[in-house]
């Protein structure tokens, strides 16, 4: 199952080391900025390379995009492959905190 979440609370996640970013925009997105610690896993790569960048089935991922379109059907993608705590953060386009270079 996927649930939404908020920026504010996938933060909370990641600092307490609950929940960890899933970039799935293209390698020249990512490099433009993306969440600290984020794995990239591209939308057209999920099923591909799913198991190699998010080898854990179990572990809370969250997942994210530029506007929420991809992270949506990336995080549809990994549910139909049995990942579980999967969390659909959006776009990071509303990300209000700091992202890396």
């Amino acid at each position: 199952m996927v649930q939404r979440i908020t920026p504010a609370a996938a933060r909370r996640m990641m600092e307490a080391g609950e929940g960890f970013p899933v970039d799935v925009r293209e390698p020249s997105e990512y490099a433009a900025g993306h969440i600290p610690g984020a794995k990239l896993l591209p939308l057209g790569l999920v099923r591909i390379k799913a198991a190699q960048v998010i080898p854990d089935k179990d572990t809370p991922w969250l997942i994210y995009c530029r506007s929420g379109q991809r992270s949506a059907m990336a995080a549809a993608q990994l549910a139909a492959m049995s990942y579980h705590n999967l969390y659909d953060l959006g776009g990071i386009m509303a990300w209000p905190y700091e992202v890396e270079r």
